[in-house]
């Protein structure tokens, strides 16, 4: 989600593609940084990722943009640098634009590089890695959509006024056990501060919190629902530019 590097995962900067309140849009050559923070069991873990998109002579095309996923190591210094020799790389179909479909479906083909070796994903393989297809299926549409006060973020020195908006949904799932049904609802609610000037989805800052609730309809058994779990992740932009050039692969 630098220090304690996580596997690379799309959802972290794309979950809210979908959302109409939110921007959505690529610029060739653009990059950003994002720290990540999750909470979840009483455990706490920090990872840093950096998305950019790639210009024409790294392949983006008229039909799809190159697209590198990669985790970050903090230097003692404060500097973040690529971890070597791993990451994802994507084409991403243009028609991303239109926030149909779910993500995996806008993936026109991936590679990826674990400890310096490159695997290309067919289609087939990205949907049956749980880690990117779990990812990749995040599409997170609000049902109720509250729009905050303007709120002021500093990124790299520089103040962006951003719009501000908080989105919830509920989903909920019942599974017939011998003791009853049980019941689970989840909550999710995504706090969002975007500005359009910033890449990708706009993103300056987000919070999401997800609860799990879980109750039986015939309780006084034995058998007790387990206790809610709650999740919270915190996603900041640490910087942004211009000039993205391709990292995986280099043998510099």
């Amino acid at each position: 989600m630098a220090s304690g590097v996580r596997p690379v995962r799309a959802l972290d900067v794309f979950t809210l593609w979908r959302q109409p309140n939110v921007p959505l849009h690529m610029a060739e050559g653009e990059w950003a940084d994002y720290r990540f923070q999750v909470t979840a069991g009483g455990r706490q873990e920090q990872s840093l990722t950096r998305v950019a998109c790639l210009d024409r002579a790294a392949g983006t095309d008229d039909q799809a943009w190159v697209v590198e996923v990669l985790p970050l190591a903090e230097e003692p210094g404060g500097r973040l640098v690529p971890v070597p020799g791993e990451g994802l790389r994507l084409r991403l179909s243009r028609k991303l634009l239109s926030r149909t479909g779910s993500l995996l479906d806008h993936v026109l083909g991936a590679k990826q590089w674990t400890g310096g070796r490159a695997t290309e994903l067919s289609a087939a393989q990205l949907r049956g890695d749980p880690l990117i297809a779990d990812s990749f299926r995040e599409d997170f549409l609000a049902s109720t959509v509250t729009t905050g006060q303007p709120t002021t973020r500093v990124i790299g020195g520089v103040q962006y006024l951003c719009d501000q908006s908080v989105m919830a949904a509920a989903d909920t799932q019942v599974a017939a056990l011998p003791a009853g049904n049980l019941r689970q609802v989840t909550t999710r609610e995504l706090t969002a501060a975007t500005n359009p000037d910033l890449p990708f989805l706009g993103l300056a800052y987000a919070t999401e919190r997800v609860r799990a609730d879980s109750s039986l309809d015939r309780p006084g058994g034995r058998l007790r629902p387990p206790p809610a779990r709650v999740r919270v992740e915190v996603m900041e932009l640490v910087a942004h530019g211009k000039g993205a050039r391709p990292v995986l692969g280099r043998t510099d």
